[in-house]
């Protein structure tokens, strides 16, 4: 049987992992600042290529609110008062936390402790 091949996200990870131990603590301080963004930058595209659950949660979301995932859409429903009732306000309210949630897992992931 052949072993798996690790796939982009390993390989993103065992990178960034490898940048983290094994290079930063030993650049001097001038190349240090520009090890520290590479590291961001390999996190930042780390979490997108893994937020597909977040996205389709997203898109779930905004389906449920008015058919379609649109967001522009969705806030002129909004201003147009289609959530001003109880019901739906309180749908509007769900969802949107979930929207924001998953936003946040993907964005800053930190903000949600």
């Amino acid at each position: 049987m052949t072993p798996e091949l690790p796939d982009a996200g390993n390989l993103l990870e065992t990178a960034l992992n490898s940048l983290r131990t094994d290079l930063l603590p030993y650049l001097p301080d001038h190349a240090r600042y520009t090890g520290l963004m590479v590291a961001n930058a390999l996190s930042i595209a780390l979490r997108d290529l893994r937020a597909e659950p977040a996205r389709a949660e997203m898109e779930a979301a905004m389906t449920r609110l008015i058919g379609r995932n649109d967001a522009t859409t969705l806030c002129r429903a909004i201003q147009a008062g289609r959530f001003d009732a109880p019901d739906h306000d309180s749908a509007l309210r769900l969802n949107l936390l979930l929207i924001t949630k998953a936003r946040l897992s993907i964005n800053n992931p930190k903000a949600l402790g």
